[in-house]
């Protein structure tokens, strides 16, 4: 696999996410392609006006509705029925296989007993149910695959691109892949056995990367104000430690709280996972009482939250991808062998759920490039070798902004590649990297990183503090 990466200097925030910047080269995992659109906006594929039929014997119906598996037969005004025993229920509901049954303007179902919540909204597979509104018309996938979201679809054997920002659809129902799987109301499309739809968000998202406060909450306060201005603002922001100088205590934490909130209260808190740093690692029970992140999962959208140790090791997938923060309140080299094996264990869960990326957030860098150089952490490197999924890491500890692609030129031991960015700049920095460490390194400010996710591609774009001006994009593509 090769991985390349461009770069565009001094383009304004409108067209960030459509530059690239930057080159490496490396052996696999994915490949970087360049970034010639924005997001996708709002709309399913392939829809035309009215609905299609799918599956063996399916019928279509006067009005847009189509059915499902074999054996289904059609109602007018687009009600559609499934297979054996299923049922509809009111204005274009339709139901999935066996006993299945709708609910709500446009509700669908997918395998055996699963249910449909909210308007629109849809279910999984075995009684496994995607929250969230799906709008008018939600639809169901193959075999207990579901999607949601206006315009969204989904992809294959449970991997998901769902929610706003399909391409190339139109009004009307979408066809359907997979064993029994139907299309009905506004745009939306479902996809081939297994796809799962998240109903938190999509495929499509932003967040937000940064780290290392301490004192300078100053800075940490025009960011925050900075990335709240973003368009789009992000669902969220993962912070790797660092909050505070001098240790976890009510006022330090106090004025963190604030900085975070860009001195008004913007809501940055509410949507920020954290993980502990060494400057805040002595009271550890008290910093996990400071957080709630089954409050933060839900106030974002973020679906199966597992928790290793309450608020302060956890994991949560966010539309298409995973995420991982581990304590680490220092150097990398600190992992512990419980932790690894409880990362190992949990990106193999998320592997099984077909997602597509996983995000890795601790405080010292897997590979450090400035003030903390040079510990090395061959037992992490051997356990993400397992894991294909793993897209990225995210730290602190190094007081810069800078970007690692990490290979056997850093570990000899890697044969899965993948991108480690350290921004752990947030008011404490700036500090420069050492010669030859980092691919490349934004050290002459403080700052931040965003990244946006659109199915297999992660562009990362950097910023120092009070510029709309992007230092460098990065682009990223899986295979």
């Amino acid at each position: 696999m090769k991985c390349i990466s461009s770069f565009a200097i001094g383009i304004g925030l409108a067209t960030a996410l459509g530059l690239v910047v930057g080159g490496c080269s490396s052996g696999s995992g994915r490949a970087s392609t360049t970034r010639n659109d924005g997001p996708a906006g709002s709309g399913g594929t392939a829809g035309g006006t009215g609905g299609t039929a799918v599956a063996t014997g399916g019928t279509t119906s006067s009005t847009g509705g189509t059915t499902g598996a074999t054996g289904g037969t059609t109602s007018s005004t687009g009600r559609t029925t499934g297979a054996t025993g299923g049922t509809t229920s009111s204005i274009g509901g339709t139901t999935g296989a066996a006993g299945g049954t709708t609910s709500g303007i446009g509700g669908t179902t997918g395998a055996t007993g699963g249910t449909t919540s909210g308007i629109g909204g849809t279910t999984g597979g075995a009684g496994q149910t995607t929250g969230g509104s799906g709008g008018t018309g939600g639809k169901t996938g193959g075999t207990g695959g579901a999607a949601s979201g206006t315009g969204g679809t989904t992809g294959g054997a449970g991997r998901t691109t769902v929610g706003s920002g399909g391409t190339g659809g139109r009004t009307g129902g979408s066809a359907v892949g997979g064993a029994g799987g139907m299309a009905s109301g506004s745009g939306g499309a479902a996809g081939s056995s297994g796809g799962a739809a998240s109903g938190a968000g999509s495929s499509g998202f932003r967040f937000l990367v940064w780290a290392d406060t301490k004192t300078g909450t100053a800075d940490f306060t025009t960011e925050s104000n900075q990335a709240k201005a973003l368009n789009p603002p992000p669902k969220f922001t993962i912070y790797s430690g660092d909050l505070v100088e001098s240790g976890f205590a009510a006022g330090p934490m106090a004025t963190w709280k604030a900085a975070i909130n860009g001195g008004t209260n913007n809501g940055m808190f509410d949507i920020s996972f954290v993980v502990r740093g060494n400057h805040d690692s002595t009271d550890p029970a008290g910093f996990a009482a400071f957080f709630n992140y089954d409050t933060v999962a839900a106030t974002v959208g973020a679906t199966n939250l597992t928790q290793q140790q309450k608020n302060l090791t956890y994991s949560y997938d966010y539309g298409n991808s995973h995420f991982v923060a581990v304590d680490v309140p220092d150097d990398a080299t600190l992992m512990t062998a419980a932790q690894i094996a409880w990362v190992d264990s949990d990106l193999a869960a998320a592997e099984a759920r077909g997602l597509t990326h996983a995000f890795l957030n601790w405080h010292g860098p897997i590979y450090p490039v400035a003030e903390h150089c040079c510990p090395s952490v061959p037992a992490v490197i051997d356990m993400l070798n397992k894991h294909p999924i793993v897209t990225a890491t995210f730290h602190g500890h190094e007081h810069t902004n800078a970007h690692v692609r990490i290979n056997k030129s850093r570990y000899p031991n890697c044969t899965h590649e993948f991108d480690e960015f350290i921004e752990g700049a947030a008011g404490a920095g700036p500090q420069t990297c050492q010669t030859g460490r980092a691919d490349d390194c934004f050290g002459a400010k403080n700052g931040f990183a965003v990244m946006d996710v659109s199915g297999k591609t992660l562009t990362a774009t950097i910023y120092y503090v009070g510029s709309t001006t992007p230092l460098k994009t990065f682009t990223i593509t899986k295979p």
